[in-house]
């Protein structure tokens, strides 16, 4: 992606590998938490890129599915009666989807730091907290109306063609959710990960691909833009 340097691109590629195969591991929350150690990870390196990691703290509406300390607290002890229940449930969906929530986990965790990239890159943009809660609902209200099929084949069709990439960043996926903090270490250490993560940016750099990812740009600004 030119917006970007090809190196912070490769992170966030990476990212989404790891955290769309947070699906697989049999055991309760570590997919929530591998996933928001992942999308934690790509605004981090994001912002390091930009030499604003000053940030990191502000931007956490924008990038975590919990609140602060307190309400996400109190939220995960409201429903882990309850997800615990539905578990074995909920994973065999997760199996059952993941030829569609493979590829679509990657283009979210991608889209993420792309969409914080060209912001950090306009000088008059503010991110506070109040901002970054703005953008992650223009952000799910775009995502989940754009038309991702083309995308999702081609993804799905690029990680078919690297032997034991998923093996590889389930493990990684499992290291990750033992951590505080996802460090670029813990994302990159295998080179079947990597290797996977070089198929996806080939894909992502085709035209094709380029104008749809700027059609989404285009909705976000107007979803934002209509929050105020």
């Amino acid at each position: 992606m030119p917006e970007s340097s090809s190196w912070l691109a490769h992170q966030w590629v990476v990212a989404g590998i790891v955290s769309s195969t947070a699906r697989f591991i049999p055991v309760p929350f570590v997919d929530d938490i591998v996933r928001d150690q992942c999308r934690r990870f790509v605004v981090s390196r994001t912002l390091s890129a930009h030499n604003r990691s000053d940030l990191l703290g502000d931007l956490k509406p924008y990038y975590s599915n919990s609140g602060g300390c307190l309400t996400g607290c109190l939220g995960l002890l409201a429903k882990a009666p309850l997800k615990i229940l539905l578990f074995p449930l909920r994973k065999i969906v997760a199996m059952v989807t993941s030829i569609r929530g493979v590829p679509l986990e990657i283009m979210r965790t991608v889209l993420l730091g792309r969409t914080l990239d060209r912001y950090l890159q306009q000088d008059h943009v503010t991110l506070d907290s109040a901002n970054a809660n703005r953008m992650r609902l223009a952000f799910e209200d775009t995502f989940a109306h754009m038309d991702f099929r083309v995308l999702r084949a081609a993804l799905a069709d690029a990680l078919s063609s690297v032997n034991g990439w998923k093996s590889a960043a389930i493990t990684v996926a499992t290291r990750v959710a033992g951590q505080k903090e996802a460090s670029e270490e813990d994302l990159q250490s295998d080179p079947k990960v990597d290797s996977g993560a070089e198929r996806v940016s080939e894909v992502l750099e085709r035209p094709e691909t380029l104008e749809l990812f700027a059609e989404f740009d285009r909705r976000f600004d107007s979803a934002l833009e209509q929050l105020g």
